[in-house]
């Protein structure tokens, strides 16, 4: 992928401009592929969470191709290897929700969450695992909105990279 601006890449990407706010975009842009580009999610609770992105303005799964959608489990696959490998979560989550249009106007794009039943720790810093008890919760009920700084979601993403 070839790119002048570092500081808007995601509109080079998506160029309907739905992720144009999120920012430090060339630290959480992991790989780029023909119909989604993925990302580390700025929140990093759950360590190792990306976001698959898709790269034309689509709201519904219902619209995918049949390319889009193939390319989509692909991903999910390779991903989930590379998570595994780096971090060896105990499950993933995966979510479309699509609740919050005033941010990306309902775009397709999926959360793919890792999550451990054992603390987690990377480069010394201790992430969200789950207990018995939140084992049992929806998601919204246990996610802590934790955003760390640069330095450590660029090692993730190192340590996600070197088993992409």
């Amino acid at each position: 992928m070839k790119t002048e601006n570092k500081e808007n890449l995601f509109s080079e990407l998506c160029s309907c401009g739905c992720f144009n706010s999120f920012k430090n975009q060339d630290i959480d842009f992991i790989k780029d592929f023909r119909h989604w580009f993925l990302i580390l999610n700025y929140e990093q609770g759950f360590l190792g969470r990306c976001l698959l992105i898709l790269k034309k303005h689509k709201t519904d799964e219902m619209e995918l191709t049949y390319e889009e959608v193939l390319e989509k489990h692909k991903i999910y696959c390779i991903w989930r290897k590379a998570v595994t490998k780096a971090f060896n979560p105990d499950k993933i989550n995966q979510a479309q929700l699509g609740n919050e249009e005033h941010v990306h106007k309902g775009h397709l794009h999926w959360h793919f969450v890792p999550r451990y039943r054992r603390p987690m720790f990377f480069v010394g810093v201790e992430f969200q695992s789950d207990t018995p008890e939140t084992q049992k919760l929806i998601f919204s009920a246990v996610h802590k909105r934790l955003i760390y700084p640069l330095e450590l979601r660029v090692r993730i993403k190192e340590e996600l990279l070197k088993h992409l």
